[in-house]
């Protein structure tokens, strides 16, 4: 089971990955470009969370990271309010707008008042929070009785040939990785359980599909931080290189396509008590 407890070491990790939306927006791009079949998140995300939040619902995104799916809402004419909660700055700064409100927050100490929201969406982030537990509870402090809450996580053992040639180019290097709690589909289930009591799940099965190497060198070298790489170190620049070249050895010869395995969930649970 996941205790969800993230280090010092790996908070400070993340603050600085997402100072900049550069890795992010990568592996945002790559995986709606390569995978088969093609699969969209923020939609299947919406489809769910429409009929929870209806037409002027209160919907939180906390983690909103770019903002894309804030301003897809948005552009869907909906009449309540759309807020952004995250960590990073750049986050907050690149979303305020087209009628969105963003606040500089947390996860698991939430900037908003008691029962005030109608969906609340976590999507591809309880990853990175500090108390997985503790973030549950804030979801469910805030949300109306009979408020929806939504998350969206990996399956366990998801892309194990990406993790693999991530694993392969530290083999020779000495220095420890840090330690990350794992948080995926099947550790959070009875998690969600806890908190909420029923819930509903949907999954998405597919496969990352690479037909030349530079794709897959720039997929494998934006994950570098969850190994203890800061960009912009000398050590990062050099495990990216070595990605490259990995990389590039696996299409010599016209080999190819690379395929690996992916699937991820979203999971629907509602705050105990009736709705308005």
């Amino acid at each position: 089971m996941c205790g969800g407890h993230l280090g010092a070491d790996c908070l400070d990790l993340i603050e600085h990955e997402y100072a900049d939306l550069g890795a992010l927006q990568t592996r945002r791009a790559i995986h709606r470009a390569y995978s088969e079949p093609v699969d969209d998140v923020e939609e299947a995300t919406l489809a769910l969370a429409r009929r929870w939040a209806g037409a002027s619902g209160t919907v939180v995104d906390v983690g909103c990271g770019t903002g894309d799916l804030l301003r897809r809402w948005a552009q869907e004419g909906h009449a309540g309010r759309l807020v952004g909660v995250d960590r990073s700055a750049k986050a907050v700064g690149g979303t305020r707008g087209d009628g969105i409100e963003v606040v500089l927050g947390d996860a698991c100490s939430l900037p908003l008042r008691d029962g005030s929201v109608h969906c609340l969406l976590e999507r591809h982030m309880l990853y990175h929070v500090a108390d997985v537990g503790k973030a549950l509870a804030e979801a469910g402090r805030v949300l109306r009785p009979g408020g929806a809450y939504i998350a969206v996580v990996n399956m366990m053992a998801t892309t194990p040939r990406l993790a693999r040639l991530l694993r392969g180019c530290f083999s020779s290097d000495d220095m420890p990785l840090p330690f990350f709690p794992r948080v995926d589909s099947e550790n959070l289930r009875p998690l969600l359980r806890d908190a909420f009591g029923d819930i509903e799940e949907t999954q998405y099965r597919g496969e990352l599909v690479f037909r030349e190497p530079e794709p897959l060198a720039a997929l494998a070298a934006s994950l570098l931080v969850f190994y203890g790489l800061e960009r912009g170190t000398t050590r990062h620049g050099l495990m990216a290189e070595a990605l490259r070249a990995e990389a590039a050895r696996l299409f010599a010869g016209g080999a190819g396509p690379w395929r690996d395995t992916k699937g991820w969930t979203v999971f629907v649970a509602r705050r105990r008590g009736e709705g308005p």
